[in-house]
């Protein structure tokens, strides 16, 4: 008989297997176990406190609680601001109305809407501080209408509890296995210029490649917005989170800057081989092969800010000897060669090197973060990053306000017609879904998983309700009872696309349990609450079907236009338009509506050709003001305004006639600035721009072409 050889134990295989599982599976476990036990907590005081509802403390801590601590301070602190606002204005309306209902449903109505509206408008967390300013006027005054004397009672038990639970999820998560926010934001920094480098090496500059690659560089929208909101959070931390804010903020701006100009010479090269300039393309390459190979460390993508700070050296290394290199490929070009195409390879000269420009800025900052926290900061203390832009379409606002204003009037005409008493449950959910839901992308989607988490919550809610808890005997026994049904709901949260399962799961279970300060269930009570619950949620899940605004082509359309607004403002504002004004601006808008998650449809995919179109073409414009001063000569600066006024023309509405006249006003532009007589920097810098410009107008893949748009797509 062999002996086969045992296998080695490996230690550091052991070690490295461990922290994976810590930071998946392990993560998880410690989630989960923090909101289990701040519920309980939350659970705990309010029943030592005697309050009318523990429920809502519980509710409370499930909603704020988060991966990292710095995050659940920032949402309780919307929370909590949010929810005394609502209890001011509950204040004011039962003291104005409480004898003329009508009236206070009418003015309620109208501070749903406002509310909602304000939803649309802000981000986030101050998103968030605007929904509970809106339904907290459902929690406490419409009990209020039935006992106008209780207004105050009833106002102090739900703050009261909100603060307990506030409290509970802030210590849990901040005492026990802490999860700072710098560990989560270094993370995706990593990750970020990882995944970036790893763009920009293995991308073959084929025509067909670069239409696969634009989900890659799509996906980065939402983590410069996730990014930026962890930052805005991090005041409420302190440690390295923190510390870095203002270097994050930079490393945002300097990464939209190197994605965008990275995707303009990427589509250059993809025309100069779709245009019958393979000889163009080949010598770019040519120059951009040793940039793909200076972003690599032993053929990988650096991983740490470590070992960006080699990047970073390679980097300097191959912007110092570029123009060297740029001037020797342009003298190996055939001697047939005409003037176009010297001027075409000089336009991609310039977008190489304003991409290696940027990405060795980028490189330089991220890098910076392996140093000291002050020697990182005061490389940024002396400019602070500019400020990203938000947008928001007023129509849609609007009608997102009509829309919460009208499901809050449907379901109070119910609850006057009917005399049904659970319809406050059903008013108080229905406007829950209508604010809460009314800034999501998909809200109809969205209003629909919530309707199978509270068939599942109200499941669970009768087994725990009737079958356990009437066996239950002290805190101990209570405890165990709820605890199943929140760990299923904390789990369910952390399944990605299920979350909105689970957490109406959690709300719907909690809010069915008939414990207060003692244990009081009817069934006949249950059922009710039941119905109303689905009456509530129905109704809003019907409104968001007829007043889709995420899901409609209408706003596509909107949207669409929207982005060529920003070129227009760009053309023409008097003040030239910064540069990330216009990539955060058009950003936003995209981000907001979703369309870069959802490039399978046909409307989505135009939003997000018109968003590259938008970032190329109104970057190329800023650039052309920003270098037209520095020309002297009357003729020439006269035809640039022009050739700007007919962009602005085609943008705000795009036409083959509008298209003609800029590639007409375009080469009258080209011509009057050769024929300067002293040539400078300037003037190059603006013949490789139109160039760029009338290259991008040409392209038969362009969006601008009447061919690109389908019916009805012109906004």
């Amino acid at each position: 008989m062999i002996a086969l050889p045992l296998p080695r134990f490996d230690k550091r295989l052991l070690i490295a297997a461990g922290k994976d599982w810590l930071r998946t599976d392990g993560a998880l476990i410690v989630y989960i176990l923090k909101v289990l036990l701040a519920c309980l907590l939350a659970l705990g005081v309010s029943l030592f406190m005697q309050l009318d509802q523990p429920r809502t403390a519980m509710i409370t801590v499930f909603v704020v609680m988060q991966n990292s601590s710095g995050l659940v301070f920032a949402k309780s602190f919307y929370r909590l601001l949010g929810t005394l606002v609502g209890v001011l204005m509950s204040f004011t309306l039962v003291a104005l109305f409480a004898q003329e209902r009508e009236l206070f449903m009418v003015c309620m109505a109208v501070w749903i809407g406002m509310c909602t509206a304000g939803s649309q408008i802000f981000r986030n967390f101050q998103s968030y501080a605007f929904v509970l300013a809106g339904y907290t006027l459902c929690i406490v005054g419409l009990p209020a209408t039935l006992h106008p004397e209780l207004t105050f009672d009833i106002a102090v038990s739900r703050v009261t509890e909100l603060f307990i639970g506030l409290m509970c999820a802030a210590l849990v998560s901040d005492l026990i296995f802490p999860q700072r926010m710098w560990d989560t934001m270094l993370a995706s920094v990593r990750r970020r210029f990882s995944d970036f480098s790893d763009v920009l090496r293995a991308v073959k500059f084929a025509p067909t490649e670069l239409r696969t690659a634009q989900p890659a560089l799509l996906r980065f929208i939402g983590d410069i917005f996730s990014l930026e909101s962890f930052r805005q959070s991090a005041i409420l931390e302190n440690d390295d989170s923190r510390a870095y804010r203002l270097t994050l903020g930079r490393l945002n701006v300097e990464f939209l800057e190197a994605s965008t100009s990275f995707h303009a010479f990427a589509q250059q090269i993809r025309r100069f081989k779709r245009g019958g300039q393979p000889l163009i393309a080949a010598a770019l390459l040519d120059l951009y092969q040793p940039l793909r190979e200076a972003v690599a460390l032993d053929g990988q993508s650096a991983r740490t800010e470590d070992e960006a700070v080699a990047v970073t050296h390679r980097m300097a290394a191959f912007r110092s000897d570029f123009a060297d290199r740029a001037a020797s490929a342009r003298q190996q070009l055939p001697p047939q060669s005409s003037e176009a195409d010297r001027l075409g390879f000089d336009t991609g000269v310039a977008l190489l090197r304003r991409l290696a420009d940027e990405l060795g800025v980028y490189a330089g900052t991220y890098a910076s973060l392996a140093g000291t926290r002050q020697t990182v900061e005061k490389n940024v203390l002396t400019s602070a990053p500019p400020r990203f832009k938000m947008y928001f379409d007023p129509l849609a606002v609007a009608l997102a306000g009509l829309r919460g204003a009208l499901a809050l009037g449907l379901l109070v005409w119910l609850w006057i017609a009917t005399d049904w008493p659970a319809a406050l449950e059903a008013i108080t959910l229905g406007t829950v879904a209508s604010t809460l839901f009314a800034s999501n992308p998909s809200p109809t989607r969205t209003v629909r998983y919530f309707t199978y988490g509270a068939l599942l919550g109200t499941a669970l809610g009768w087994l725990v309700n009737f079958v356990i808890l009437p066996h239950a005997q002290g805190f101990e026994m209570l405890a165990l009872a709820v605890t199943p049904g929140i760990v299923l709901a904390a789990w369910l949260t952390t399944r990605g696309p299920y979350s909105t399962i689970g957490s109406a799961t959690y709300i719907i279970f909690l809010s069915h349990l008939g414990f207060n300060g003692a244990y009081n269930a009817n069934p006949e009570a249950f059922i009710n609450s039941s119905i109303a619950a689905f009456v509530g949620v129905s109704l809003a899940g019907a409104l968001f079907a007829l007043i889709d605004l995420g899901g409609s082509n209408w706003l596509r359309r909107r949207t669409a236009r929207a982005l060529r607004l920003l070129v227009v403002s760009a053309c023409q504002d008097s003040l030239a338009l910064r540069r990330i004004r216009l990539e955060s601006s058009a950003r936003d808008i995209v981000q907001r509506t979703g369309s870069a998650n959802r490039l399978a449809d046909p409307m989505d995919r135009l939003v997000v050709e018109w968003l590259l179109s938008t970032l190329e073409i109104g970057n190329a414009v800023i650039l052309l003001r920003q270098q037209m001063p520095e020309i002297n000569e009357t003729q020439p600066r006269q035809a640039l305004a022009t050739a700007l006024q007919a962009i602005a023309r085609l943008y705000r509405t795009p036409a083959p006639a509008h298209r003609a006249a800029v590639l007409a006003a375009i080469d009258e532009a080209s011509g009057q600035l050769s024929a300067i007589a002293t040539p400078n920097a300037a003037r190059q810098e603006l013949l490789t721009t139109l160039y760029f410009i009338r290259s991008a107008l040409l392209d038969e893949d362009s969006v601008l072409i009447a061919d690109a748009l389908p019916a009805g797509a012109s906004a």
